[in-house]
């Protein structure tokens, strides 16, 4: 499944000079993790706090821990409303609120 990513955000600045015009876009750092362990899930909620992207794949972690592990990073993304989208069982994608997801 491909997404594409759209800020959410309005505020593209605009500078004009003669014959120059310059535009400034948001954009988002996305970060693509595979724990090894249920301690690497504390710098990835680290990430979402931050604004960044994060697409977490769990299959490398035992299935008690996927839980603990699905359970933390949706409680920091709906903390601070970030979206939490399941692209499959074990791939979860956090991103900012203010970015919107295209699926097609």
């Amino acid at each position: 499944m491909f997404a594409s990513f759209k800020s959410g955000k309005a505020h593209q600045e605009e500078r004009e000079n003669p014959g120059l015009t310059l535009l400034d876009t948001p954009n988002l750092d996305l970060c693509l993790r595979t724990p090894g362990s249920l301690e690497d899930i504390v710098s990835y909620g680290g990430l979402i706090m931050a604004g960044k992207g994060l697409l977490v794949c769990l299959n490398d972690l035992p299935e008690p821990d996927k839980i603990r592990a699905q359970d933390y990073l949706a409680g920091i993304a709906y903390t601070i409303g970030a979206t939490e989208t399941e692209i499959s069982p074990e791939v979860t994608m956090y991103l900012p609120g203010e970015v919107d997801t295209i699926h097609g």
